[in-house]
């Protein structure tokens, strides 16, 4: 198994973040079908210009605030059709790879994602490219399978022992 860090310029919420350089996206969740939608929390100084900026940001319809605290707020947003053809988070399934995390601002989005294995990882990059998303590795990490020394019921050494 390997976990991936890397960086993205996608188009996601890219003007958004620009004109409030100092907010932060955290991608939440994302949920493919006719539309791709995205859920994340926004945290940072300026909530109310991000805001005002997600009304302009081309990149999302349909963008609502589920919810909101002093210092954040959780949003829901449709991708619009050509940000959902730029970005390669369908292929993230095609390829067996697990989001672990992804966290946006005005420089790009930081991603952590778990490959089954190295081609898993240069099928994602070669999706990413064709996209013109630029892919910037900055590490990579082999984990041991978790399960390798489990038993049939993912229970390890002695912890299937009452």
């Amino acid at each position: 198994m390997l976990i991936a860090e890397f960086t993205l310029s996608t188009p996601v919420l890219r003007d958004a973040l620009a004109a409030a350089p100092e907010v932060t996206a955290d991608l939440e969740r994302t949920v493919e079908g006719d539309t791709t939608r995205i859920e994340f929390f926004a945290r940072g100084d300026d909530l109310t210009r991000f805001e005002d900026a997600l009304g302009n940001d081309g990149s999302v319809e349909d963008v609502r605030v589920l919810g909101e605290g002093p210092d954040f707020r959780f949003y829901r947003a449709t991708l619009a059709p050509e940000t959902t053809q730029r970005t390669a988070s369908h292929v993230f399934a095609a390829t067996g790879a697990r989001p672990v995390s992804a966290s946006g601002d005005h420089t790009g989005w930081d991603f952590r994602v778990q490959f089954p294995d190295r081609e898993a990882l240069a099928a994602y990059r070669d999706s990413c490219r064709k996209r013109n998303v630029s892919f910037t590795l900055h590490a990579l990490y082999e984990r041991a399978d978790p399960r390798a020394d489990a038993d049939d019921h993912g229970l390890a050494g002695d912890q299937g022992t009452v």
